[in-house]
């Protein structure tokens, strides 16, 4: 009996051994996750996230005397192909280890590793594989694997690159406020009333008043949009960047922006053929729901005159950037936000009488946006200049014309000024006076650039810090940083427009850098910029004032700014009948080697032009520093 008690009571301490075993069971070291995401350069980003439980660590990628590096083994499939190696996303940690006598590199906590793919196919597809990494602490370590499957949606379906995100972002912002602003004016603001009543005074019921006002501004949206798909179709890489650069369209826009302005001013009326309206208000005149359709089209043929520069404005900048779906995206948002008050005063019919009346306030309004318009005309024709390579407007002359241009502004809305369609100003209201405030602050502001202050706000849109001259084709002294060369040779095209960032020491020509990289045994950093690249001088004015940015660049690498646009013709024998000049060779390396024409863009290359990383854009300080350090360097 006694026998059988210590049976059972044994049998059930082993249960429930069993059952507590799980809570004494070490938890694991390492816990990772990966997702995909769209690089600028065409390329698909896996990125691997592990968390580190502590005391664990893993080590990096490097290959080291001793410990087992983080590697990654991918099952081969004709979907896709490797770009490049596994990369450390942040520089690790290192110390000497005095076990395996050598520094190794690991990290704690967390650690993010990036392997590129470049698709063969636009259909989806698969990604398996694995990861072997090696978990340590202060007593044992323990060799692991990660084996992953993850799916890889059709193209267009992966998330953009943060600083594409970021660029959309703003522009669908930009829209957003175009549409908004488009409402007051003298075009569009009157017939608000007017096109309320419209919806309410056929329909039999406040419900059918108010479908007619969604269908109305579902009108309006479809319009825009349609224009936006126009555009869209006929979108592609070389036709931006001919948009951008080239200075027949660059003057075109300026001209254009300018013809808006003189029509703000009151010279004259830019107007679509009347009968076009006509015809739109006779369909409109049957009632219906069917009607509000073509009150749309009227809306949009009316108002032509004054959202025109806002449509345009929105056009160019879509059409000049790498995405295919903004001119959609951003004329949709315009057309929305442009009809959105008319369904919102169908809801609310007694909104209707808080609007403001109609009055001398919306020419304002207009004149305002004229003053305005004349300001985006620096962008393109400083541009134009550098396509042409001449400097007439000088940075200082840019920015005098600014700092007159708000002053005006200011004094404008004052009422110090008055236009010929203006009415008078008895007295100063509070949002007249703020605005004054803001245009007088910021030609303020402006004013140091004369004496030339960075002006980083506004750096981008503004011709770069240059010798002045009618032509930079002059005999003109090179800067310092275009005279110093991390082998100490005069560098090629020494003395003309182009120039490394301010204390960096390079080259303007890939093959200079090449044979200085093979001397001191670095990788060449490749910067691929231009003169008419608002994000490159953004990065100049503020990424690259950074000491540490300038110490890596030039203790670690050989740096080569090779210019997109650069109109320099090349010697005879470097001539092809693909390209002539420096700016069009530097172009068609970048898009045969990167697969982009992408600027601001970032690369290292071994001295023998192998990649060890690439797709860095716009970026900050302490993003350029990481994405440089975790370069993988083999000297």
């Amino acid at each position: 009996m006694m026998c059988m008690k210590k049976i059972f009571f044994l049998s059930l301490f082993s249960l429930f051994l069993a059952a507590c075993l799980p809570l004494f069971a070490q938890a694991p070291s390492v816990s990772w996750k990966v997702s995909p995401r769209a690089a600028a350069d065409g390329t698909i980003e896996l990125t691997f996230t592990a968390d580190i439980a502590p005391p664990w660590y893993i080590y990096g990628v490097r290959k080291m005397n001793g410990p087992l590096p983080t590697v990654i083994s991918i099952e081969n499939t004709d979907a896709f192909e490797l770009a490049g190696a596994l990369a450390e996303a942040s520089p690790a940690n290192e110390k000497f280890d005095e076990l395996f006598e050598t520094t190794v590199y690991y990290f704690k906590e967390q650690a993010t590793f990036v392997q590129k793919i470049r698709r063969l196919t636009d259909a989806a597809f698969t990604v398996s594989g694995a990861l072997e990494y090696q978990s340590c602490s202060d007593r044992e370590c323990i060799p692991n694997e990660y084996p992953f499957s993850i799916e890889i949606p059709p193209v267009g379906a992966v998330a953009a690159s943060a600083a594409e995100e970021q660029s959309l972002w703003l522009f669908l912002l930009l829209a957003l406020a175009a549409g908004i602003g488009a409402v007051f004016t003298p075009c569009v603001f009157p017939m608000i009333p007017m096109t309320v009543s419209f919806f309410m005074s056929g329909s039999s019921s406040r419900s059918g008043g108010v479908v007619k006002a969604v269908i109305f501004a579902l009108s309006v949206t479809l319009v825009y949009t349609l224009i936006g798909v126009i555009v869209a179709v006929f979108k592609t890489p070389a036709f931006a960047n001919v948009l951008s650069t080239h200075w027949i369209p660059n003057l075109l826009f300026a001209a254009l922006f300018i013809v808006f302005a003189m029509s703000f001013f009151g010279l004259f009326e830019i107007t679509l053929p009347s009968g076009l309206a006509n015809r739109a208000d006779r369909q409109a005149d049957k009632g219906g729901y069917i009607a509000s359709f073509f009150m749309a089209i009227a809306l949009a043929i009316v108002s032509f005159s004054c959202t025109g520069p806002f449509v345009g404005g929105l056009l160019i900048a879509a059409a000049q950037g790498a995405s295919a779906v903004k001119p959609v995206i951003g004329m949709c948002l315009f057309g929305l936000a442009m009809s959105l008050p008319f369904v919102l005063l169908a809801l609310f019919p007694a909104w209707l009488k808080k609007l403001p009346k109609s009055g001398g306030w919306l020419n304002s309004v207009k004149v305002a946006f004229a003053f305005i318009l004349l300001a985006f005309c620096v962008k393109f024709l400083t541009q134009a200049e550098l396509s042409l390579n001449c400097a007439i407007l000088t940075r200082e002359v840019a920015i005098a014309f600014w700092i007159t241009l708000s002053v005006l502004l200011g004094l404008y809305i004052l009422g110090k000024i008055k236009l010929v369609h203006d009415s008078d100003v008895p007295h100063v209201g509070t949002g007249r006076l703020f605005i004054a405030i803001a245009a007088f602050t910021f030609a303020g502001y402006l004013l140091p650039g004369l004496f030339g202050a960075d002006l980083d706000a506004v750096s981008a849109f503004l011709p770069a810090k240059q010798p002045s001259g009618l032509s930079f084709q002059q005999a003109l002294p090179a800067t310092s940083a275009q005279k110093e060369t991390p082998c100490g040779n005069t560098p090629k095209y020494a003395g003309t427009r182009m120039h490394t960032p301010d204390g960096i020491k390079g080259y303007f020509d890939l093959q200079e850098a090449l044979d200085c990289a093979k001397t001191l045994n670095r990788p060449v950093l490749i910067d691929f910029t231009g003169h008419g690249c608002a994000n490159c001088k953004k990065m100049e004015t503020s990424t690259f004032k950074d000491p540490r940015v300038i110490e890596l660049a030039n203790d670690r690498f050989v740096w080569a700014s090779l210019y997109y646009d650069e109109q320099t013709e090349l010697p005879a024998e470097e001539q092809t009948t693909d390209y002539k000049t420096v700016g069009k060779k530097n172009r068609a390396y970048q898009m045969e080697t990167f697969k982009t024409v992408a600027s601001p863009y970032f690369a290292v290359i071994t001295a023998d032009g192998e990649i060890l990383a690439q797709g860095l854009g716009l970026a900050s300080a302490d993003e350029f520093l990481e994405w440089a350090k975790g370069v993988k360097i083999d000297n």
